[in-house]
């Protein structure tokens, strides 16, 4: 059952020889660096308002090459909405919303690398089949003025239910695949996809939200729903919150929120830092450990995210050919959630710069969750749907020191 390896739970202790907050060249001025992680996100978006992926051919973060996806622009939307406002990523976010709905083709449906007439077909992406991930996430994030299209769209996607009551990928026969690699089931039900389909079920249907909502619990730790995120369960983990916020609490298996890839457990603890900790079986973690992981992870200029950034999911490991996909952009993003978390609630103490890396990791018991923290905000799905409709723009809207699953900080 499951791909559980090993528990590993690890507490921090001062290095010999180093104070947490030491001051020196290394110091890392943590307000500076959320202005320069939204700098950073705006120098990447693309003029047309998307933000590019990198792929590999394995689980290293080495030569690797650029696509155009509408899942990305759709995450970091999701992901940067609930930062304080901000008129340069307002504009941003904006504009990737603009570029999300010109991706909704005339059934409703949306594509993986967008709209199949794009000029970046050929070069960052190709004319795939339609998929209902990407079409849930646009439609509740950047829906078009045809509520006629997203009935259709929702049709179509109902079309594709599986007796288990989880919904299939791919919104095509299987002879009309274009541009897909498919593994062993040629159409899964990817447990991501899943969480996104309800979230826009939860607001356009609810009805079928719900339903959704129990056949997914009860296919929960299925390997089968396990496909393009087996090896790194960031986006699950982050999708906890918005789930709660849509009625519909689901539990991962400890042993699916853990990551085998070299350097992704800390962005795995991330993720877990900023779900509900009672979803994400992790105690809260001491502020003075979130300062050391935001100041590592700030250092020299964000060098960590163009060497290590997150890796977000990858293809179907039993398809002909690998891929991993990665986001520098993600790592900005999910850097300014927790500082904003943390900042909130006081406990960064901000007037400090953090000190030159003073910590290592050894193995200690594990924790024990907390109560539940605030759940993250609903959607915002039907003043989009209304805005979008009149034409108008979207609106912008004892001291447990423990990583929740056994990451080890960056080596400095």
């Amino acid at each position: 059952e499951g791909h559980y390896l090993q528990e590993r739970t690890l507490t921090l202790r001062a290095a010999p020889g180093a104070a947490a907050g030491a001051s020196g060249s290394s110091e890392v001025d943590l307000r500076a660096s959320a202005a320069r992680a939204v700098a950073r996100l705006r120098e990447h978006q693309q003029a047309e308002g998307y933000w590019l992926t990198a792929y590999t051919s394995g689980t290293r973060f080495h030569e690797p090459r650029p696509e155009m996806n509408t899942f990305l622009t759709a995450l970091l939307v999701d992901l940067l909405e609930p930062l304080p406002a901000d008129p340069g990523l307002a504009e941003s976010l904006q504009r990737a919303r603009s570029h999300l709905t010109a991706q909704i083709e005339a059934g409703g449906l949306v594509r993986y690398h967008g709209r199949p007439d794009s000029p970046i077909i050929g070069t960052l992406g190709c004319a795939i089949t339609p998929d209902t991930d990407d079409t849930a996430l646009v439609w509740r994030i950047a829906p078009g003025p045809d509520r006629g299209a997203l009935a259709a769209a929702l049709t179509t996607i109902d079309g594709y239910r599986r007796r288990d009551g989880l919904y299939k990928s791919w919104l095509a026969p299987r002879e009309d695949y274009q541009c897909l690699d498919p593994g062993a089931d040629p159409n899964p039900a990817d447990v991501a996809i899943q969480m996104h389909l309800l979230l826009l079920l939860a607001e356009a249907q609810p009805p079928a939200g719900r339903a959704l909502c129990g056949a997914l619990r009860a296919n929960l730790d299925a390997d089968r729903i396990w496909v393009y995120y087996r090896g790194m369960p960031l986006v699950p983990i982050l999708r906890l919150a918005d789930l709660r916020a849509a009625g519909c609490d689901l539990e991962l298996p400890e042993a699916r929120m853990r990551t085998a890839v070299p350097g992704q457990e800390n962005w795995v603890s991330v993720a877990r830092w900023l779900a509900p900790p009672d979803l994400a079986k992790a105690a809260p973690p001491d502020p003075a450990l979130v300062r050391d992981v935001l100041g590592q992870i700030a250092r020299d200029d964000f060098a960590l995210l163009r060497t290590d950034p997150p890796l977000l999911y990858h293809n179907d490991l039993t398809a002909t050919v690998a891929r991993y996909y990665w986001s520098e952009d993600v790592g900005f993003a999910l850097w300014l959630r927790l500082y904003n978390k943390y900042e909130h609630l006081g406990d960064l103490h901000l007037g400090q710069k953090t000190g030159p890396p003073a910590l290592r990791f050894d193995p200690a018991p594990a924790g024990h969750p907390r109560p539940p923290g605030r759940a993250a905000d609903g959607g915002r799905f039907r003043d989009r749907l209304a805005r979008s409709a009149r034409l108008e723009p979207a609106g912008d809207p004892a001291d447990r020191q423990r990583l929740p699953d056994g990451s080890r900080l960056p080596a400095q």
